[in-house]
């Protein structure tokens, strides 16, 4: 990808985009919950050609049409994520601070399956941290859900 075009689409990120770090409950996960890296670029559906060659250029992630006249290309997955704000950090403007906790975080993220509770707990504890750069009505999942479900689990507080 040439510099022109990171610059374009950072801007598009700066303006019509998302980054979203979201803790999710599974209830077939060591620790109960996942950590969900996930960017998105919105435009209205009749803009849709121009979001499917933007996933021709990152070459991940989907597209999908919402029922409100809307279409939504997101990208998820912590390398896949990491991969593209990697490329266009330099040129980020308005979301840096987004751009910047979130490459920390996933940079601590690491291998799940290696991860002791402590450790994911801790990042549980990030995310929460990040939600204070976004806004959301939705959010129903926090650190302190997770603690609570290891200590169920574990039957032993943390």
């Amino acid at each position: 990808m040439n510099e022109p075009t990171k610059a374009y689409i950072a801007g598009f990120l700066d303006g019509d985009g998302s980054i979203m770090l979201q803790l999710v409950h599974r209830k077939d996960y060591k620790f109960g919950y996942q950590i969900r890296v996930s960017m998105c670029f919105y435009q209205k559906s009749k803009y849709k050609a121009e979001l499917e060659k933007l996933k021709e250029i990152l070459k991940f992630g989907y597209i999908r049409d919402r029922n409100d006249g809307m279409t939504e290309y997101t990208i998820v997955g912590k390398d896949e994520v990491k991969e593209v704000l990697e490329a266009l950090q330099p040129y980020i403007l308005f979301k840096s601070k987004h751009v910047s906790a979130a490459l920390r975080i996933l940079n601590e993220m690491g291998d799940r399956r290696k991860m002791l509770k402590e450790e994911f707990l801790r990042l549980a504890r990030l995310v929460d941290s990040y939600s204070s750069l976004n806004y959301s009505k939705k959010r129903k999942h926090f650190a302190k859900n997770v603690e609570d479900f290891l200590n169920k689990r574990l039957n032993q507080p943390l």
